[in-house]
């Protein structure tokens, strides 16, 4: 019988590991770029300059925190003339919750009775 649970587990640890995006959680739940993201949901498209006034963090390491949300699809980057403007990507953030909630109910619909 613990062969079994043991079993399970492991099928459950690969299960996760595989449908949830653990690097988009990380790089989302940091402090910092979570109220960047926050900002650009109150305020809409913003470029860099007006980002960066509102937050204590040098300029570099604002910018910095775009482009790992850039990459991960959290943020939008349009340019215009020679100031590119970031604006929260609402549906891909929407999405990846979306995805995440459908595996993990997936994962419990197909546990094991007790």
């Amino acid at each position: 019988m613990e062969t079994n649970k043991q079993e399970y587990m492991s099928t459950c640890r690969t299960y996760v590991e595989k449908h949830i995006d653990f690097d988009f959680y990380k790089t989302l739940f940091d402090p910092v770029r979570m109220e960047i993201l926050i900002y650009l949901l109150a305020y809409g498209p913003k470029n860099i300059k007006d980002i960066s006034e509102n937050f204590p963090q040098d300029r570099s390491v604002i910018s910095r925190h775009l482009d790992l949300m850039h990459r991960f699809g959290m943020v939008e980057k349009n340019k215009e003339n020679r100031n590119i403007y970031y604006d929260a990507s609402r549906t891909a953030v929407m999405e990846k919750f979306e995805d995440t909630t459908s595996s993990i109910k997936s994962l419990m619909d197909n546990a094991p009775a007790k």
